[in-house]
């Protein structure tokens, strides 16, 4: 069982750490939170196909149990196209695989938008067309069974 946690472009306005009853509660369920760096691995391609990633950055952090998915097209405000979609899939299925991982992280690149939808530039009548000029709406495929 993986979780996903979805982790938004932040506003350094609006964080605060300033709530101390907040934090005494958290230490008392949780314990104490580890404060060492955490070293995070690249991985530029998924193990089955060797497809390089464009669109996104996976990264596992060493030891940790923890995956992180950056959609990677900040330019565009992070909207996907059918590529985002297919590495998204890739990338979620090795962390599913990878028994050493049990969160994932996902989150956009940039500070305008973590996603902003599908891509609208790229889209035709009935959706995004593929290498057959088929349409669909390839974020549906992200649908885990």
């Amino acid at each position: 069982m993986i979780t996903l946690l979805f982790i938004p472009t932040t506003n350094s306005n609006l964080a605060s750490d300033s709530s101390t009853s907040r934090n005494d509660s958290y230490k008392h369920v949780h314990g104490d939170v580890p404060s060492h760096d955490v070293v995070w691995r690249v991985i530029a391609s998924d193990t089955d196909s060797d497809k390089e990633f464009t669109d996104i950055i996976y990264e596992k952090a060493v030891g940790e149990g923890i995956a992180k998915i950056n959609i990677n097209r900040p330019e565009r405000r992070n909207a996907f196209r059918p590529n985002t979609v297919k590495e998204l899939i890739r990338a979620f299925n090795d962390a599913r695989h990878d028994s050493s991982i049990g969160v994932v992280i996902l989150t956009g690149k940039g500070t305008k938008a973590f996603c902003s939808g599908g891509d609208q530039a790229l889209r035709i009548a009935d959706g995004y067309s593929d290498n057959k000029d088929i349409g669909s709406l390839n974020v549906l495929d992200l649908q885990v069974y």
